[in-house]
């Protein structure tokens, strides 16, 4: 079975666009694998409500090991099953925290042995960035470094060699989305960008007709 990875940094809204694109898929009951870093898997049954109270959070790093659910394409007269996995948020520098360290280190992985990469970002993130850098001496809302980063360089970096690979333009339904969803544009003139909201999937016709042709 192929395997399609969602990745990003922390709290760009992984674990809510999975849940939410299985339900748009049509899976109503979801049995999830939850492979951990030290080998232990186990399969976990529950309605799409509760995987989104249990699974999302807005606390970085609610998700700490690869989190699967399986969904179903019909193909000619059959169909195929993609396994959509979600993966625990990545850092730029060392994370403190070994048990982090280990899930960062699956997460990678994972993306080398994917078909997909699915390559999350906040757009309105990346937007305030940019208005930031329109008008010089602003900060964003919460004072620090946001947007587009070194480390989803790096992310793209791996994702690109993959046929699969896919830059997800999340969060379109918050100010300051468009801005940055067309900066993505600008700088990814090779690569398509789909803008989608994960909390009311927007976008998800796009991303199914992608993630089919890979199944």
């Amino acid at each position: 079975m192929r395997r399609s990875v969602v990745i990003g940094k922390t709290n760009v809204g992984k674990t809510l666009f999975c849940v939410h694109f299985a339900q748009y898929i049509g899976v109503k009951e979801m049995t999830w694998l939850l492979e951990r870093a030290d080998g232990r898997t186990e399969q976990v049954r529950m309605s799409p409500s509760r995987a989104e109270a249990l699974l999302s959070g807005a606390m970085p790093h609610t998700t700490r090991c690869l989190q699967s659910i399986c969904l179903e394409f019909a193909r000619g007269k059959g169909s195929r099953q993609l396994l959509l996995t979600d993966t625990t948020g990545l850092v730029d520098g060392i994370h403190p925290e070994p048990e982090l360290r280990a899930a960062m280190a699956q997460t990678l992985k994972a993306i080398l042995d994917a078909d997909v990469v699915l390559h999350l970002v906040d757009a309105a993130s990346i937007g305030r960035r940019e208005q930031r850098d329109t008008h010089a001496g602003a900060e964003d809302d919460d004072g620090q470094e946001s947007g587009w980063s070194l480390l989803d360089d790096q992310i793209a970096q791996l994702g690109q060699e993959k046929d699969g690979y896919l830059i997800l333009a999340n969060k379109m339904d918050l100010g300051f989305a468009k801005a940055g969803y067309r900066a993505l544009v600008k700088r990814f003139t090779k690569h398509r960008v789909i803008p989608i909201s994960a909390r009311y999937q927007s976008g998800f016709r796009e991303v199914k007709q992608h993630v089919w042709r890979m199944a």
